[in-house]
Protein backbone atom coordinates (compact mmCIF):
# COMPACT_ATOMS: atom_id res chain seq x y z
CA UNK A 1 0.00 0.00 0.00
CA UNK A 2 1.39 3.68 -0.72
CA UNK A 3 1.53 6.45 1.25
CA UNK A 4 -1.41 7.72 -0.43
CA UNK A 5 -3.95 5.53 1.04
CA UNK A 6 -2.63 5.38 4.69
CA UNK A 7 -4.59 7.37 7.43
CA UNK A 8 -4.05 10.68 7.95
CA UNK A 9 -5.45 13.14 11.14
CA UNK A 10 -7.20 16.33 10.74
CA UNK A 11 -7.29 17.62 14.09
CA UNK A 12 -8.65 14.36 15.79
CA UNK A 13 -10.71 13.42 13.16
CA UNK A 14 -8.75 10.16 11.32
CA UNK A 15 -9.15 9.86 7.93
CA UNK A 16 -8.56 6.66 6.22
CA UNK A 17 -6.68 7.38 3.16
CA UNK A 18 -4.80 11.04 1.86
CA UNK A 19 -7.48 11.75 -0.58
CA UNK A 20 -9.79 14.54 -0.36
CA UNK A 21 -12.84 15.76 -2.54
CA UNK A 22 -12.48 19.55 -2.84
CA UNK A 23 -14.94 21.62 -2.65
CA UNK A 24 -17.52 22.30 -6.09
CA UNK A 25 -20.47 23.90 -6.44
CA UNK A 26 -23.11 20.68 -7.24
CA UNK A 27 -26.34 23.27 -8.34
CA UNK A 28 -28.74 20.30 -7.28
CA UNK A 29 -30.13 21.92 -3.94
CA UNK A 30 -34.40 23.67 -4.34
CA UNK A 31 -34.21 26.86 -5.31
CA UNK A 32 -34.56 27.90 -1.88
CA UNK A 33 -31.80 25.93 -0.44
CA UNK A 34 -33.24 22.54 0.84
CA UNK A 35 -31.12 19.51 -0.02
CA UNK A 36 -32.67 17.50 -2.20
CA UNK A 37 -32.96 13.30 -3.23
CA UNK A 38 -29.70 13.97 -5.90
CA UNK A 39 -28.46 15.61 -3.61
CA UNK A 40 -28.04 12.81 -1.18
CA UNK A 41 -27.45 10.65 -3.52
CA UNK A 42 -24.27 12.81 -5.50
CA UNK A 43 -22.85 12.20 -1.91
CA UNK A 44 -23.44 9.04 -1.61
CA UNK A 45 -21.72 8.01 -4.86
CA UNK A 46 -18.60 10.25 -3.85
CA UNK A 47 -18.38 8.03 -0.59
CA UNK A 48 -19.16 4.54 -2.22
CA UNK A 49 -16.01 5.80 -4.40
CA UNK A 50 -13.17 5.53 -1.77
CA UNK A 51 -12.49 9.27 -0.87
CA UNK A 52 -11.42 9.35 2.33
CA UNK A 53 -12.79 12.99 3.22
CA UNK A 54 -15.27 14.74 0.81
CA UNK A 55 -15.78 18.52 1.19
CA UNK A 56 -19.00 19.56 0.41
CA UNK A 57 -19.69 22.14 -2.16
CA UNK A 58 -20.45 25.57 -0.01
CA UNK A 59 -23.67 26.24 2.07
CA UNK A 60 -24.54 29.94 2.35
CA UNK A 61 -24.65 31.28 5.83
CA UNK A 62 -26.81 34.34 4.42
CA UNK A 63 -29.28 35.14 1.89
CA UNK A 64 -27.09 38.15 0.56
CA UNK A 65 -24.59 36.08 0.32
CA UNK A 66 -25.97 33.23 -1.85
CA UNK A 67 -23.91 33.27 -5.25
CA UNK A 68 -25.64 29.98 -6.72
CA UNK A 69 -29.13 29.79 -7.87
CA UNK A 70 -29.63 26.06 -6.81
CA UNK A 71 -26.83 25.99 -3.21
CA UNK A 72 -27.62 24.52 -0.12
CA UNK A 73 -28.42 26.61 2.69
CA UNK A 74 -26.61 27.01 5.95
CA UNK A 75 -28.31 30.24 7.49
CA UNK A 76 -31.21 28.76 9.60
CA UNK A 77 -32.06 25.60 11.55
CA UNK A 78 -34.42 24.19 9.12
CA UNK A 79 -31.72 23.22 6.75
CA UNK A 80 -30.66 20.98 9.45
CA UNK A 81 -32.86 17.96 8.53
CA UNK A 82 -31.94 18.34 4.93
CA UNK A 83 -27.65 18.60 5.59
CA UNK A 84 -28.32 15.64 8.09
CA UNK A 85 -29.56 13.51 5.04
CA UNK A 86 -26.21 14.14 3.37
CA UNK A 87 -23.93 13.35 6.20
CA UNK A 88 -26.16 10.01 7.36
CA UNK A 89 -25.96 8.75 3.63
CA UNK A 90 -22.02 9.19 3.64
CA UNK A 91 -21.52 7.50 6.69
CA UNK A 92 -24.12 4.76 6.14
CA UNK A 93 -22.06 3.76 3.24
CA UNK A 94 -20.06 1.65 5.99
CA UNK A 95 -16.11 2.16 4.65
CA UNK A 96 -15.08 5.15 7.27
CA UNK A 97 -15.36 8.24 5.03
CA UNK A 98 -15.31 11.47 6.54
CA UNK A 99 -17.69 14.84 5.38
CA UNK A 100 -16.95 17.94 5.88
CA UNK A 101 -19.59 21.19 5.08
CA UNK A 102 -17.86 23.78 3.69
CA UNK A 103 -19.79 27.47 4.29
CA UNK A 104 -19.55 30.56 2.53
CA UNK A 105 -20.78 34.31 2.28
CA UNK A 106 -20.23 35.24 -1.40
CA UNK A 107 -19.16 39.30 -0.84
CA UNK A 108 -19.00 41.23 -3.69
CA UNK A 109 -18.64 38.24 -5.84
CA UNK A 110 -22.92 37.82 -5.37
CA UNK A 111 -24.05 38.45 -9.19
CA UNK A 112 -27.52 38.43 -7.98
CA UNK A 113 -27.87 42.05 -5.30
CA UNK A 114 -26.88 45.01 -7.53
CA UNK A 115 -24.45 46.70 -4.52
CA UNK A 116 -23.40 43.40 -2.33
CA UNK A 117 -21.77 43.53 0.95
CA UNK A 118 -17.93 43.67 1.09
CA UNK A 119 -14.95 44.75 3.31
CA UNK A 120 -15.13 47.91 1.13
CA UNK A 121 -16.57 49.35 -1.82
CA UNK A 122 -14.20 47.91 -5.25
CA UNK A 123 -15.11 47.43 -8.11
CA UNK A 124 -15.78 43.32 -9.28
CA UNK A 125 -14.72 43.47 -12.95
CA UNK A 126 -16.55 40.24 -13.85
CA UNK A 127 -20.10 41.32 -12.60
CA UNK A 128 -19.26 44.86 -12.82
CA UNK A 129 -21.19 45.02 -9.31
CA UNK A 130 -19.88 48.07 -7.10
CA UNK A 131 -20.32 46.50 -3.38
CA UNK A 132 -21.25 48.69 -0.44
CA UNK A 133 -18.50 48.71 2.66
CA UNK A 134 -20.16 46.41 5.50
CA UNK A 135 -21.12 48.58 8.91
CA UNK A 136 -19.48 47.13 12.09
CA UNK A 137 -23.03 45.89 12.87
CA UNK A 138 -23.00 43.98 9.20
CA UNK A 139 -19.63 42.50 10.53
CA UNK A 140 -20.73 41.52 13.83
CA UNK A 141 -24.04 40.02 12.40
CA UNK A 142 -22.04 37.79 9.35
CA UNK A 143 -19.23 36.72 12.09
CA UNK A 144 -22.42 34.91 13.89
CA UNK A 145 -23.83 33.61 11.01
CA UNK A 146 -20.66 32.04 10.12
CA UNK A 147 -20.53 30.50 13.49
CA UNK A 148 -24.23 29.46 13.83
CA UNK A 149 -23.71 27.78 10.41
CA UNK A 150 -20.78 26.12 12.10
CA UNK A 151 -23.17 24.77 14.86
CA UNK A 152 -25.81 23.64 12.14
CA UNK A 153 -22.87 21.37 10.30
CA UNK A 154 -22.02 19.81 13.97
CA UNK A 155 -25.74 19.29 14.53
CA UNK A 156 -26.69 17.71 11.06
CA UNK A 157 -23.90 15.29 11.92
CA UNK A 158 -21.00 16.40 9.50
CA UNK A 159 -17.20 15.24 10.49
CA UNK A 160 -16.14 18.41 10.17
CA UNK A 161 -16.59 22.26 8.46
CA UNK A 162 -14.48 24.39 5.89
CA UNK A 163 -14.29 28.24 5.87
CA UNK A 164 -14.41 29.14 2.41
CA UNK A 165 -11.67 31.86 2.61
CA UNK A 166 -10.69 31.45 -1.31
CA UNK A 167 -11.49 32.28 -4.78
CA UNK A 168 -12.29 35.73 -3.81
CA UNK A 169 -15.53 35.50 -1.24
CA UNK A 170 -16.32 37.15 1.36
CA UNK A 171 -13.41 35.73 3.93
CA UNK A 172 -10.49 36.29 1.45
CA UNK A 173 -12.17 39.93 0.43
CA UNK A 174 -11.07 40.05 4.18
CA UNK A 175 -7.82 39.12 3.66
CA UNK A 176 -6.55 40.44 0.82
CA UNK A 177 -5.27 44.22 0.74
CA UNK A 178 -7.13 44.42 -3.17
CA UNK A 179 -10.18 43.73 -1.78
CA UNK A 180 -9.64 45.26 1.83
CA UNK A 181 -9.03 49.28 2.52
CA UNK A 182 -10.51 49.48 5.71
CA UNK A 183 -8.84 51.54 8.37
CA UNK A 184 -10.18 50.44 10.89
CA UNK A 185 -9.26 47.37 13.32
CA UNK A 186 -10.61 45.06 10.32
CA UNK A 187 -7.64 46.77 7.60
CA UNK A 188 -4.50 47.88 7.31
CA UNK A 189 -2.12 45.70 8.38
CA UNK A 190 -1.88 41.50 8.28
CA UNK A 191 -2.96 40.97 11.63
CA UNK A 192 -6.12 43.40 11.18
CA UNK A 193 -6.98 42.11 7.48
CA UNK A 194 -6.99 38.11 9.55
CA UNK A 195 -9.36 39.73 12.18
CA UNK A 196 -13.01 39.10 10.81
CA UNK A 197 -11.69 35.24 9.75
CA UNK A 198 -10.23 35.14 13.53
CA UNK A 199 -13.43 35.75 15.16
CA UNK A 200 -15.19 33.84 13.04
CA UNK A 201 -13.13 30.96 14.31
CA UNK A 202 -13.24 31.97 17.87
CA UNK A 203 -17.13 32.29 17.83
CA UNK A 204 -17.26 28.92 15.93
CA UNK A 205 -15.11 26.92 18.64
CA UNK A 206 -17.40 28.89 21.57
CA UNK A 207 -20.54 27.24 19.56
CA UNK A 208 -18.97 24.00 18.76
CA UNK A 209 -16.42 23.08 20.94
CA UNK A 210 -12.16 22.32 20.63
CA UNK A 211 -13.17 18.72 19.45
CA UNK A 212 -14.91 19.64 16.48
CA UNK A 213 -12.52 20.57 13.08
CA UNK A 214 -12.42 23.76 11.52
CA UNK A 215 -11.11 23.72 8.44
CA UNK A 216 -10.39 26.86 6.07
CA UNK A 217 -9.39 26.97 2.29
CA UNK A 218 -7.97 29.91 1.37
CA UNK A 219 -5.99 31.30 -1.81
CA UNK A 220 -1.66 31.38 -1.76
CA UNK A 221 -1.95 33.98 -4.50
CA UNK A 222 -4.69 36.10 -5.59
CA UNK A 223 -3.13 36.38 -9.01
CA UNK A 224 -3.50 40.42 -8.88
CA UNK A 225 -0.69 42.77 -8.30
CA UNK A 226 -2.35 44.51 -5.20
CA UNK A 227 -3.53 40.96 -4.09
CA UNK A 228 -2.76 37.78 -1.72
CA UNK A 229 1.02 37.10 -2.63
CA UNK A 230 3.26 34.17 -1.62
CA UNK A 231 4.74 36.03 0.47
CA UNK A 232 1.77 37.72 2.38
CA UNK A 233 0.05 33.86 2.08
CA UNK A 234 2.78 32.61 4.42
CA UNK A 235 1.65 35.46 6.57
CA UNK A 236 -1.25 34.68 6.85
CA UNK A 237 -1.45 30.78 6.69
CA UNK A 238 0.83 30.97 9.79
CA UNK A 239 -1.68 33.29 11.55
CA UNK A 240 -4.23 30.50 10.59
CA UNK A 241 -1.95 27.69 11.79
CA UNK A 242 -1.44 29.15 15.24
CA UNK A 243 -4.99 30.20 15.78
CA UNK A 244 -5.60 26.46 15.22
CA UNK A 245 -7.82 25.52 12.46
CA UNK A 246 -7.47 21.97 12.24
CA UNK A 247 -6.32 21.82 8.50
CA UNK A 248 -5.54 24.68 5.56
CA UNK A 249 -5.96 23.86 1.89
CA UNK A 250 -4.40 26.28 -0.42
CA UNK A 251 -5.92 27.35 -3.84
CA UNK A 252 -5.92 30.69 -5.81
CA UNK A 253 -7.60 33.00 -7.77
CA UNK A 254 -10.33 35.71 -7.45
CA UNK A 255 -12.61 36.33 -10.08
CA UNK A 256 -11.30 39.62 -11.16
CA UNK A 257 -8.69 37.33 -12.83
CA UNK A 258 -11.24 35.67 -14.97
CA UNK A 259 -13.22 36.19 -18.05
CA UNK A 260 -16.14 35.23 -19.74
CA UNK A 261 -16.20 32.23 -22.33
CA UNK A 262 -19.04 32.13 -24.12
CA UNK A 263 -18.35 29.03 -25.91
CA UNK A 264 -18.06 27.00 -22.82
CA UNK A 265 -21.30 29.08 -20.63
CA UNK A 266 -18.91 29.69 -18.46
CA UNK A 267 -15.41 31.51 -16.61
CA UNK A 268 -12.30 30.73 -16.66
CA UNK A 269 -8.75 32.25 -15.44
CA UNK A 270 -7.96 35.08 -17.92
CA UNK A 271 -3.92 33.97 -18.38
CA UNK A 272 -2.76 36.74 -20.56
CA UNK A 273 -3.68 39.39 -17.21
CA UNK A 274 -1.87 37.15 -15.24
CA UNK A 275 2.08 38.06 -13.69
CA UNK A 276 4.60 35.99 -15.44
CA UNK A 277 5.08 33.55 -12.84
CA UNK A 278 1.41 32.62 -12.77
CA UNK A 279 0.54 32.17 -16.44
CA UNK A 280 0.53 28.35 -16.58
CA UNK A 281 -2.81 29.12 -14.25
CA UNK A 282 -6.18 27.47 -16.14
CA UNK A 283 -3.55 25.72 -18.56
CA UNK A 284 -5.45 22.14 -19.80
CA UNK A 285 -4.08 19.56 -18.01
CA UNK A 286 -1.64 21.65 -15.83
CA UNK A 287 -0.01 19.73 -13.20
CA UNK A 288 0.17 20.43 -9.65
CA UNK A 289 0.26 24.29 -10.19
CA UNK A 290 0.24 25.10 -6.82
CA UNK A 291 2.92 22.45 -5.42
CA UNK A 292 5.39 25.80 -4.88
CA UNK A 293 3.19 27.50 -2.74
CA UNK A 294 2.55 24.55 -1.13
CA UNK A 295 6.51 23.72 -0.66
CA UNK A 296 6.52 27.65 0.70
CA UNK A 297 4.09 27.15 3.37
CA UNK A 298 3.99 24.03 4.34
CA UNK A 299 7.17 24.63 6.78
CA UNK A 300 5.17 27.36 8.58
CA UNK A 301 2.29 25.41 9.68
CA UNK A 302 3.66 23.24 12.65
CA UNK A 303 1.22 20.85 13.27
CA UNK A 304 -1.37 21.84 10.98
CA UNK A 305 -2.24 20.03 8.00
CA UNK A 306 -1.78 21.55 4.11
CA UNK A 307 -4.31 20.13 2.05
CA UNK A 308 -2.95 20.44 -1.58
CA UNK A 309 -5.48 21.09 -4.29
CA UNK A 310 -5.02 22.19 -8.41
CA UNK A 311 -4.37 19.86 -11.28
CA UNK A 312 -2.81 17.00 -9.54
CA UNK A 313 -3.47 14.05 -12.29
CA UNK A 314 -1.55 11.36 -11.37
CA UNK A 315 -1.38 8.88 -8.55
CA UNK A 316 2.58 8.98 -9.25
CA UNK A 317 2.50 12.72 -8.44
CA UNK A 318 0.42 12.18 -5.34
CA UNK A 319 2.95 9.71 -4.29
CA UNK A 320 5.39 12.10 -5.03
CA UNK A 321 4.19 15.33 -3.37
CA UNK A 322 3.11 13.54 -0.25
CA UNK A 323 6.57 11.84 0.33
CA UNK A 324 8.34 15.00 0.05
CA UNK A 325 6.22 16.11 2.57
CA UNK A 326 5.26 19.43 0.47
CA UNK A 327 1.43 18.27 1.50
CA UNK A 328 -0.04 16.33 3.84
CA UNK A 329 -3.19 15.49 1.87
CA UNK A 330 -4.05 16.19 -1.79
CA UNK A 331 -7.75 16.73 -3.03
CA UNK A 332 -8.92 16.66 -5.91
CA UNK A 333 -12.46 18.50 -7.71
CA UNK A 334 -12.86 18.15 -11.20
CA UNK A 335 -11.27 14.41 -11.49
CA UNK A 336 -13.76 13.42 -9.13
CA UNK A 337 -16.30 14.81 -11.27
CA UNK A 338 -15.68 12.79 -13.76
CA UNK A 339 -14.90 9.30 -12.22
CA UNK A 340 -16.40 9.36 -8.24
CA UNK A 341 -14.63 6.32 -7.95
CA UNK A 342 -11.12 7.22 -8.81
CA UNK A 343 -9.59 5.93 -5.42
CA UNK A 344 -10.89 2.77 -5.30
CA UNK A 345 -9.42 2.46 -9.05
CA UNK A 346 -6.18 3.50 -7.77
CA UNK A 347 -6.53 0.97 -4.66
CA UNK A 348 -7.25 -1.87 -6.95
CA UNK A 349 -4.50 -1.53 -9.45
CA UNK A 350 -7.08 -0.91 -12.28
CA UNK A 351 -6.37 1.04 -15.01
CA UNK A 352 -3.87 3.98 -15.50
CA UNK A 353 -2.27 6.14 -12.63
CA UNK A 354 -3.43 8.74 -14.32
CA UNK A 355 -6.89 10.13 -14.00
CA UNK A 356 -9.18 10.53 -16.76
CA UNK A 357 -10.08 14.19 -16.42
CA UNK A 358 -8.36 16.80 -18.98
CA UNK A 359 -9.06 19.50 -17.46
CA UNK A 360 -11.19 21.06 -19.72
CA UNK A 361 -13.76 22.97 -17.62
CA UNK A 362 -16.67 21.63 -19.48
CA UNK A 363 -18.35 20.54 -15.72
CA UNK A 364 -18.30 24.34 -15.17
CA UNK A 365 -20.76 24.76 -18.41
CA UNK A 366 -22.79 21.98 -17.10
CA UNK A 367 -24.48 24.03 -13.93
CA UNK A 368 -25.33 26.60 -16.59
CA UNK A 369 -26.68 24.43 -18.71
CA UNK A 370 -28.91 22.74 -16.09
CA UNK A 371 -28.93 20.29 -13.67
CA UNK A 372 -25.93 18.65 -11.16
CA UNK A 373 -22.47 19.28 -11.63
CA UNK A 374 -20.92 16.28 -14.66
CA UNK A 375 -18.54 16.06 -17.10
CA UNK A 376 -19.80 16.80 -20.07
CA UNK A 377 -17.17 15.06 -22.07
CA UNK A 378 -18.31 11.61 -20.33
CA UNK A 379 -22.26 12.39 -20.62
CA UNK A 380 -24.07 14.41 -23.21
CA UNK A 381 -24.99 17.97 -22.67
CA UNK A 382 -28.55 16.86 -22.88
CA UNK A 383 -28.35 14.69 -19.81
CA UNK A 384 -29.00 16.10 -16.34
CA UNK A 385 -28.58 14.23 -13.18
Amino acid sequence: MTVVFEPGKIGNLKIKNKLVRSATYENLATEDGFVTDESVEFYKRLAEGGVGLIITGASYIQLIGKHGPKMNGAEKDEFIPGLKRIADAVHNVGNNCKIALQINHAGRQNPHHKHPPAPSAVFEKLTKRMPREMTMDEIKETIEAFAQAARRAKEAGFDAVQLHGAHGYLINEYLSPYTNKRTDQYGGSTENRVKFVEDVYIRSVELVGNDFPILIKMNADDFLPDGINIEESKKIAKILSDLGFAAIEISGAVWDTCKRSEKELGWRVNRQALPESRKHIGKVNEAAYHLNDARAIKPLLKNTPLILVGGVNSLDLIENILSEGSADFISLCRPFIREPALPNRWLNGEGDLKVECIYCNACLASVMIGGGIRCLKKEPAEKKV
